[in-house]
């Protein structure tokens, strides 16, 4: 082991690192081998702290089994190890009370650069009861639904849990330590029940506020990753004078957002009060520069490409990606826009681009549906392309023609995927069924390649049939730059990770990780744009640089260059999500906030698991009790509302 030069031993850790990037409690064990190793792993290890719904806890629960317990009738010392300190044991129960170490806090503080929270698994106890009214009427013939719905309120947050001031003092505790940190990513509350979680908002507006009060030293929070952020959250924190100030601070400073939202409020007034305050929060963010705005919808069927809802006027404009236009901003340093699952209106999505048009280089449409509905039936439907036959109205828009209009846009880059049409009444719009996703030119493309070629050509190709050898900014065909001659600081890790995977395992801050199954995963092999030569030992350098919010190594350049231009060709060059599995300069904080290890919550997975097997169980009954009442003589008691 002494003998193997530092930048070898470095180089070889590195490797283990990135071949365990699903699996990080697989490195802690080699930290112990000795000092070289802990010193070269500790920056990766410690480079996120992950808090979780059980290190929020004030106290801990266990069963205690006759193995616990020693010959003198003594609580074994492994059983007294599994919490911060062992306060009671009620017969055959333990309970831990647990606090956090401020001592290991303080010494891997400064390694931290990021800091994941995860709340998914927490509870509203409107939700909760909502589903007791639901059930109540079947309690008296399945009794077992009583202990179901009782185990559900260990996940709110009361006094036998923790409440705001237990989530404020342990998350102010860990930035006062954590000085160098600057990304955060936060997992609100996912609902199942119900329409409002003012759960979800205390824990937005106390993490906003714990962030105002970081030391004056402390790094500024450049990257920010809100998962399941409600209109109704978004519209109470704005109505509240002190959390609207917290809130502006902490967006003040972004350069990366990833913004995962949910809509439930369909009164009219509601939605225009959330479309303002939306863009009101992220154009306070002046000098971000990457943008992601993730939507609500489930993965549709692209070989149709057409959704229909079937719900009221007021419910369809809501399921929609709000733009709110605001004629005073004169610039934007936005260059990277993508959308994911979104409906949006086709004057929206103009706007929205047209605001950051000469600073905007890259745009990504995953899985965008316009919305089509009957106020544009009489002169024709907004399209993405339009239909080489027919003359356009000035009433209607043709996304791909009038994208090229834009004064100002010059995109590097554009990568489409699922593109589609949402409607509301399908019998009132002319089009229907076909609008313009029928390629006339008879080189039966792709809709997302035509729409792409559509955009980036200087000509219209909608009925041409003949293929342009000319592209514009150089995003397309022959011209098409390598990543590293566009943007050679902000290519990734993410060629070499699956595109989806869950979140990642608790840090190891807070006491002893547990140690639960890995999901199994093999890692696909590494794109080369050509065969590496290896460098001799003495060469290699093992410099790190930090560039654009990712970290990569320069002494593996097959990590982050992209493949050839044929290559891509073959992998659908015009495809979003394949074009950004080596190549994604918006959305991969979601999956990966420091770029070495997966945000994967094993603990948080396991509890929300138990919380969907109760309201499952709970769901299967009630079918098997109106099974009975329907065709057997048991009469069924009425449900409550």
């Amino acid at each position: 082991m002494d003998s193997l030069p530092a930048e070898l031993l470095n180089l070889i850790l590195l490797w283990d690192i990135r071949m365990c990037r699903c699996e990080k409690n697989s490195i802690l064990p080699l930290r112990l081998v000795c000092k070289a190793f802990d010193e070269i792993l500790k920056p990766y290890v410690f480079k996120t702290i992950q808090l979780e719904f059980s290190r929020f806890l004030r106290q801990r629960r266990g069963a205690i089994e006759a193995k616990d317990w020693d010959e003198e009738g003594k609580i074994a010392k492994e059983l007294q190890g599994h919490g911060s300190g062992l306060d009671v044991v009620w017969g055959h129960e333990a309970i831990w009370k647990l606090t956090m170490d401020r001592e290991g806090l303080k010494r891997v503080g400064g390694c931290c650069e990021a800091l994941y929270l995860d709340l998914m698994v927490v509870r509203d106890e409107e939700e909760i009861t909502r589903l007791t009214n639901v059930f109540q009427g079947l309690i008296p013939k399945v009794p077992e639904l009583v202990p179901l719905l009782a185990s559900l309120r260990k996940y709110c947050m009361n006094e036998s849990t923790f409440d705001e001031t237990d989530f404020k003092e342990l998350v102010e505790n860990v930035l006062d330590a954590t000085p160098n940190m600057r990304r955060l990513k936060l997992n609100l509350p996912f609902q199942v029940v119900g329409q409002q979680s003012r759960t979800a908002t205390l824990l937005l507006a106390t993490t906003m506020a714990a962030l105002t009060k970081r030391p004056e030293e402390a790094k500024g929070l450049d990257t920010l990753v809100l998962d399941h952020v409600s209109d109704t959250t978004i519209i109470d924190i704005c109505n509240n004078p002190m959390d609207l100030g917290n809130a502006i601070q902490a967006f003040s400073g972004l350069k990366h957002l990833v913004l995962s939202m949910k809509r439930q409020e369909a009164r009219d007034a509601r939605q225009v009060v959330f479309t303002k305050h939306l863009w009101f929060l992220i154009r306070k963010a002046i000098d971000l520069e990457s943008l992601c705005l993730i939507g609500w919808n489930v993965k549709r069927d692209i070989a149709t490409r057409t959704h229909l809802h079937g719900v009221s006027a007021n419910v369809w404009n809501m399921r929609s990606l709000p733009f709110h236009v605001d004629e005073s901003r004169t610039s934007s340093r936005l260059r990277f826009l993508e959308l994911k699952r979104v409906d949006i209106d086709p004057r929206s999505l103009l706007n929205l681009v047209a605001e950051s048009a000469r600073s905007l280089k890259e745009l990504y449409l995953n899985e965008v549906y316009l919305k089509v509905g009957d106020h544009n039936a009489s002169s024709g439907t907004s399209l993405w392309l339009g239909h080489g036959d027919l003359r356009k109205t000035d009433d209607v828009v043709w996304v791909a023609q009038d994208l090229r209009k834009i004064e100002g846009l010059e995109l590097d880059v554009l990568r489409a995927t699922g593109l589609g049409y949402d409607e509301f009444d399908p019998e009132t719009n002319p089009m229907h069924p076909n609008y313009d996703l029928v390629d006339y030119s008879g080189r039966n493309r792709p809709f997302d390649q035509r729409f792409v070629e559509a955009v980036l050509y200087f000509e219209d190709v909608i009925a041409d049939d003949t293929p342009k050898p000319k592209v514009c900014s150089g995003s397309s065909g022959q011209d098409l730059p390598q990543i590293a001659t566009v943007i050679p600081e902000l290519t990734n890790l993410t060629s070499v990770l699956p595109p989806e995977y869950p979140e990642e395992s608790p840090g190891p801050i807070f006491g002893e990780l547990p140690q639960s199954e890995q999901l199994p995963l093999a890692l696909p092999p590494l794109l080369q744009s050509e065969p590496a030569t290896p460098a001799p030992v003495h060469q290699v350098q093992f410099n790190q640089t930090n560039a654009g919010g990712l970290y990569v190594e320069s002494s593996q350049p097959e990590q982050h260059t992209l493949p050839p231009l044929n290559h891509l060709r073959k992998e659908k060059e015009y495809d979003a999500e394949t074009f950004q599995r080596s190549h994604n300069t918006t959305s991969h904080f979601k999956r990966c906030i420091d770029g070495y290890f997966f945000n994967h919550n094993e603990q948080a997975l396991k509890e929300l698991q138990n919380i969907i097997t109760v309201a499952d169980r709970g769901m299967t009954l009630l079918s098997e009790e109106i099974d009975r009442a329907r065709h057997g003589t048991g009469i069924l008691p009425p449900l409550p509302l």
